[in-house]
């Protein structure tokens, strides 16, 4: 397929056709610094996308893209969450502040004792494991199997204190039992914790993103994220799912993770899914999306994206304002390359092979114009992006003039 309505040669001032297969199967990687173009480039290219009925999916950190045109626009907090049980026990200790994970095994038994509550007994509240039979139990777990996985996630910090359930320590502890009595003991050295998570998880901005409010005071009907990422991703079409997460951008820390599992979430979908037409995720403001320095970049839904999509049709665009924010590992993963202005030789040299003067050319780019590298090219073309129909709000606040006035 060949994208012929997406950037000009800056000399000849013709449109250039691109191979879309050579732009963007082996990912592709926009940088610039602020004001350069990124986002009218990522824009633009989207459009382009669209008229070729290429699927297409925007993770938009900063809500800039709810004018995009043949748009499907799912605002996560308001008419999209998150269902708390595509997670992980981990990722839950990860969400809460866990960091050390001292609590995932506990956190990982009290997410299947509320799920045989919901699901099996059928009655709200905590799962009761004092003085429980472990034969009883191990019933309810297979019987678990043929039903749903919901679970009452707002009991979620409650239920782990049940999971320190021990033994007496006498002679008349009860082996057949699942345990007699809490061990507070274990439970006061990780009280802080407890208390802590609990009050994470009962955030009001974190009870809409997952869905954890009071129904009677929702905003509006909310949709699982997971499913559009579901229904996106079997459908080709011209439409461009735009997926605003800025409720999770006040969240620090917490937002990378989310913004892994969605990504990993969505490799899984095509993973195991019969289809194969091309799907090319933008992701702009790439440092929202790259794990922290102590974190494990090759286990991030990224560096797996990135990786492993291909494979499967999912293709990456994404764009930075340094390409030095970029881990050697993951950059060199993207096999195009779309060069607005630079002005440090540091970051050119990590992207091409310069020559003397070549750092004077990219500080002299204009907004839109850049340089352009296809994956299996040595050459750079220089080009100007065509402008977008759509308007995205990135412009800056300025300064106005003060007026004096004589008394």
């Amino acid at each position: 397929m060949i994208i012929d309505n997406f950037a000009k040669n800056t000399i000849a001032n013709e449109q250039v056709d691109l191979d879309a297969n050579a732009l963007l199967a082996h990912h592709l990687l926009i940088t610039g610094a602020t004001g350069s173009g990124k986002s009218t480039s990522l824009l633009k290219l989207v459009e382009s996308l669209q008229s070729k009925q290429q699927a297409t999916i925007i993770l938009d950190p900063t809500g800039e893209y709810h004018d995009l045109a043949h748009s499907v626009q799912y605002k996560l907090g308001q008419n999209a969450n998150l269902d708390f049980s595509h997670f992980s026990a981990k990722e839950i200790a990860d969400l809460l502040g866990d960091a050390k994970g001292t609590l995932v095994k506990q956190i990982d038994a009290a997410m299947t004792s509320l799920k045989i509550q919901k699901n099996v007994i059928q009655q709200p509240g905590l799962y009761q494991k004092v003085n429980q039979s472990q034969e009883v139990f191990q019933q309810q777990q297979t019987a678990l199997k043929m039903f749903g996985t919901d679970y009452d996630a707002n009991l979620l910090l409650d239920q782990v204190i049940q999971e320190f359930v021990v033994p007496l320590s006498d002679d008349r502890a009860d082996y057949s039992l699942l345990g007699q009595v809490l061990d507070y003991h274990n439970i006061k050295a990780h009280w802080l914790t407890l208390l802590a998570m609990k009050q994470a998880l009962q955030s009001p901005n974190l009870q809409y993103i997952f869905n954890r409010h009071d129904h009677h005071v929702a905003k509006q009907t909310q949709t699982d994220l997971f499913y559009i990422l579901k229904l996106f991703s079997e459908h080709q079409g011209q439409l461009t799912l735009v997926i605003d997460i800025s409720a999770l951008m006040v969240q620090g820390s917490q937002s990378r993770l989310v913004l892994s599992i969605l990504l990993r979430h969505l490799l899984v979908l095509r993973a195991t899914s019969a289809y194969r037409f091309p799907i090319t995720l933008f992701l702009d403001e790439s440092h929202r999306f790259i794990p922290a320095e102590h974190e494990n970049l090759t286990e991030s839904g990224l560096f797996k994206l990135i990786r492993e999509g291909r494979k499967y049709g999912l293709y990456v665009a994404l764009s930075t304002q340094s390409p030095l924010d970029l881990p050697a590992q993951l950059r060199g993963q993207f096999g195009s390359i779309l060069i607005h202005q630079l002005n440090d030789s540091e970051e050119l040299n990590c992207l091409v092979t310069p020559k003397v003067d070549d750092l004077l050319q990219y500080q002299r780019l204009q907004p839109g114009q850049c340089m352009l590298q296809l994956n299996g090219k040595h050459d750079m073309l220089h080009v100007n992006i065509m402008q977008p129909k759509a308007y995205h709000a990135t412009a800056s606040p300025l300064f106005k003039k003060q007026y004096t006035y004589e008394n």
